[in-house]
């Protein structure tokens, strides 16, 4: 069961054949994934890995990179400023 309120008695009678099915299919999903997740980090610490280079932090995390995120969004993003009195 991956949510408290989907008890086997609400899904058959609330659902329908299509939602049970879809329903099904992503738990299955999601139980597959995790279980890649618990494999892949157990073999990460079983092998001394210290994990993936996206993990390591540098000593600049805390500040933004202004200029990488100009290079991605450019002046997509707009902040507008509203006079209008609520």
């Amino acid at each position: 069961m991956m949510y408290a309120w989907a008890a086997p008695e609400y899904i058959l009678d609330q659902m329908s054949m299509e939602q049970v099915m879809m329903y099904y299919e992503k738990g299955v999903k999601a139980v597959e994934l995790q279980a890649k997740v618990f494999w892949s980090v157990l073999g990460q610490a079983m092998s001394g890995e210290s994990g993936s280079e996206s993990e390591k932090v540098s000593d600049n995390s805390d500040k933004p990179d202004l200029k990488r995120f100009h290079e991605i969004y450019g002046n997509v993003i707009k902040r507008s400023v509203s006079t209008a009195a609520p």
